[in-house]
Order: structure tokens, then sequence, then C-alpha cells
């Protein structure tokens, strides 16, 4: 049984005036989102940090299944000045917060007006009892990933009758407040008011959580170093 009280952390109060201006310069959050299923309709995930570095136009992300509701961002926005200062900024908090490691992802998870994020969790733990190899290299990354990682959401726009649900309980939101859940729990956002929420969401991978070779095997991927990226 979870209770109520453990199910996120709030983190502290962040200035998001940096965020709102990104918002207002640039209108990409607003285009129409993604329908998959009736329980997952207009939503989209614009990605901004990809393994430690911008997910420029290396949009690749789009064909992998592992970001299937990835929405492409225009260039126009990663051509914008003050983008990276602020995607490092923000990432650089994260490991100031956490210890040595890297931000992974990080992106503006936009829910439509109305729009609806079904229960879901994360990680492997979607596989939902399938027959699996878990040899394989990027289902053991999952693995390891889900206890490594510390997820946190920067709500950025959302009306107050919007619903972000764990397990059954409703987090409540607050604009500027920094808070962490556990992403392997079912989770769910209902937009039912009659504007998009806008939510940054951060996945950041803890260093002394994951063996070295495993840390070392990312960060020659991502051309990172530990710590702030």
């Amino acid at each position: 049984m979870f209770l109520p009280g453990r199910l996120h952390q709030v983190l502290g109060q962040a200035d998001d005036e940096a965020w709102q201006d990104l918002l207002r310069r640039h209108d990409f959050w607003q285009n129409p989102g993604l329908r998959l299923d009736a329980e997952h309709d207009d939503i989209a995930f614009h990605i901004l940090l990809q393994e430690g570095e911008l997910a420029r136009a290396s949009n690749a992300y789009q064909a992998s299944a592992r970001q299937f509701d990835a929405v492409a961002i225009p260039d126009a926005v990663f051509n914008d000045a003050a983008l990276e200062p602020l995607v490092a900024r923000w990432a650089g908090l994260h490991a100031r917060n956490f210890g040595p490691g890297l931000t992974v992802k990080m992106g503006l998870y936009v829910i439509r007006a109305q729009g609806t994020l079904g229960f879901h969790v994360d990680g492997p733990v979607f596989l939902r009892g399938e027959r699996v190899d878990l040899s394989v290299e990027p289902l053991q990354r999952g693995l390891l990933e889900a206890q490594a990682s510390r997820r946190t959401v920067l709500p950025l726009r959302f009306n107050d009758t919007d619903r972000f649900m764990v397990c059954q309980w409703p987090l409540p939101l607050h604009r500027g407040e920094l808070f962490e859940f556990s992403n392997v729990l079912p989770h769910a956002y209902f937009n039912q008011g009659p504007e998009h929420a806008v939510l940054l969401v951060t996945t950041y991978l803890v260093e002394s959580l994951l063996p070295a070779e495993f840390f070392g095997r990312i960060l020659g991927r991502s051309g990172g170093t530990s710590g702030a990226t």
C-alpha cells in the first residue's frame, strides 16, 4: 500500500521566468498533439535534451519506440540564443541537488486542453509480463535507470481543475514548485480546463547509484561529463 505523503517530494521553489519567456517567444507547444489511444489523447513530449546533449535536429528520437509520444521541436527554438544556457543551468541545478551524474532527458510535456495522459508506468515495467530477453542492453539499461534516476517535474502552465495522479492520489500543482516522484508507480494527467498544461520534466541519473562501467558507456555515447551538463 502506498501512502499519499510518500508519492512525491517537494524539492523547493524555482524561478521559472526564463522558461515562461521561452513559451511566450515560441508557440511550438501549442501545436496539435498525438492520439495514441483512447486513454492517451492530445499529448506531446517536446524533448530538449537527450543523453546529455541538445536534441536538436538529431530528432532521431522520433523513430524510437521508447519515445512514442515525442513531437519534433522546430529548429528555430534550438537556434534561440537563450535556450542552450537555460537548459545547461537547469541540468546543473540537478547536479548540485543530487550529486555527480548526467541529465539524460529533459523536455516539455504538453497535455492539451481536455487532453488525457492515461495511467501508465515508465521504464522496463511497461513490458507487462511479456517474455523478453533481459540480456538485451536497452532492457538492462532500463532496469538500472529505474532505480538510479531522479525524475523531477516543474509545472509551468496548468488549470486549477487539472489532476496529476500518482496511484489513486492527486498531487498538488503549484507554479514554480519543483517536485519529484517515482515514475515506476502508475501515474496520469487529466487536463480538465480550457488551457494547455505544460510540465518541464527532467530525468537525472545519479552516478553513485550505477556501475562505473555502465555510467562510462553513457558518457562515452553522449560526449558529456559527470556533474553539471
